[in-house]
């Protein structure tokens, strides 16, 4: 969780904003969006293909859970993947 507070000016913005108009955004114009915007830089295939996927403490502990209990119960099943 994050420490960062935002300011009394990012809170008015965010309280007076029309979420309904993202919500109905596609995933095609969210992505297109992002290629037309010059700040946004999307990664190429390569770039994905070099990424570390890094679970978060709690999902790790949570999956370490999981494995042990699978081991006590005699279970030999994958662990869930990540959702994409």
């Amino acid at each position: 969780m994050s420490s960062h507070k935002p300011s009394k000016e990012a809170e008015r913005l965010l309280r007076g904003f029309d979420w309904s108009k993202v919500d109905a955004l596609t995933d095609e114009q969210i992505i297109a969006a992002a290629k037309a915007d010059p700040d946004s830089s999307l990664p190429t295939e390569v770039e994905l293909a070099e990424f570390d996927l890094v679970l978060p403490a709690k999902a790790r502990r949570e999956r370490a859970a999981e494995k042990a209990r699978a081991e006590q119960a005699g279970e030999d099943k994958p662990p869930k993947e990540a959702a994409e």
